[in-house]
């Protein structure tokens, strides 16, 4: 009991830490750099239509985007990952994640400001499908310009503590981890006709629950010109993590991908067993393979 007691403290005085109590929004831009005039307009809005209600500390930074921990109206934990405005050239060399995308068909690129919403509401999309489908992700609640809203994945359920990286918490059970992100896939591309497209241990985190697959941004619909060179690369990285870092037993990641092609085609009477695996022709595609 003293020992949980203790963990509690620190965390309690870890979440203390990073909470910003500020009475006057603009003062964040002394804050954190990411808060700039043109974020914290967004965040403001954001706050008025009853999104967010108060905003704490940073929890994690990319290439791309900071994710900041924040509360809704509710009282519930939420993420903020806000799109940095200075770091087009980053979103730019993904720019063909969306030339290719259907749904941003005819879509007029005018300024950075511009690309940079596009991205935010395509990861945004790409969440919503993907939570559709039933694959495990961060729930997708709303966006706004350069701020995308979701649910907030905590370590154990701690409020505002985040979720490590399974590279950085390893599963205790690899071979039923993999398996369940084997399914991720096949709901994704199947039932949510999306791809990650940038699949691997370093967008994967263990809440010590359960795993959930983050970072969509780059995420492809399933008629997108380079999906199957993308599909293949996300079981490639998996099938490496897992047989390097394990040692265990993995699919064949050419099998597994024409598996996947097959039942894609023939999914139309597709049915979903009690651990979520989709019954297609009578099979797992797990059994399809074996």
């Amino acid at each position: 009991m003293g020992f949980s007691r203790d963990i509690d403290e620190i965390l309690r005085r870890r979440v203390e830490s990073r909470r910003f109590r500020i009475k006057d929004i603009d003062q964040l831009k002394t804050v954190d750099d990411v808060f700039n005039q043109y974020t914290i307009d967004a965040l403001r809005e954001l706050m008025n239509e009853g999104f967010v209600d108060e905003v704490y500390g940073p929890v994690a930074q990319g290439k791309e985007a900071k994710v900041i921990w924040a509360k809704s109206k509710d009282g519930w934990d939420i993420a903020l990952k806000i799109f940095y405005t200075t770091t087009a050239q980053f979103i730019r060399s993904r720019y063909k994640y969306l030339l290719g995308d259907p749904r941003f068909t005819g879509v007029k690129i005018t300024n950075t400001r511009k690309l940079i919403e596009y991205w935010c509401r395509k990861e945004y999309s790409n969440l919503k499908d993907a939570y559709d489908a039933g694959v495990r992700v961060p729930k997708p609640i709303t966006f706004n310009k350069n701020i995308l809203v979701m649910e907030f994945i905590s370590y154990m359920g701690y409020s505002g503590i985040p979720a490590p990286l399974i590279k950085d918490s390893p599963p205790e059970d690899p071979e039923e981890t993999y398996l369940t992100i084997i399914k991720y896939i096949e709901r994704a591309f199947i039932v949510g006709k999306i791809i990650h497209a940038d699949l691997s241990e370093f967008n994967i985190v263990n809440t010590g629950n359960e795993l959930v697959i983050i970072d969509w941004g780059s995420a492809v619909k399933s008629n997108h010109p380079n999906a199957m060179e993308f599909l293949l690369r996300d079981i490639g990285n998996i099938n490496r993590y897992f047989s390097k870092e394990f040692g265990i037993e993995v699919l064949d990641s050419k099998a597994l991908l024409n598996a996947l092609m097959r039942r894609y085609l023939n999914s139309g009477g597709a049915n979903v067993d009690s651990d979520g695996w989709l019954i297609i022709n009578g099979k797992r595609i797990i059994d399809e393979i074996g």
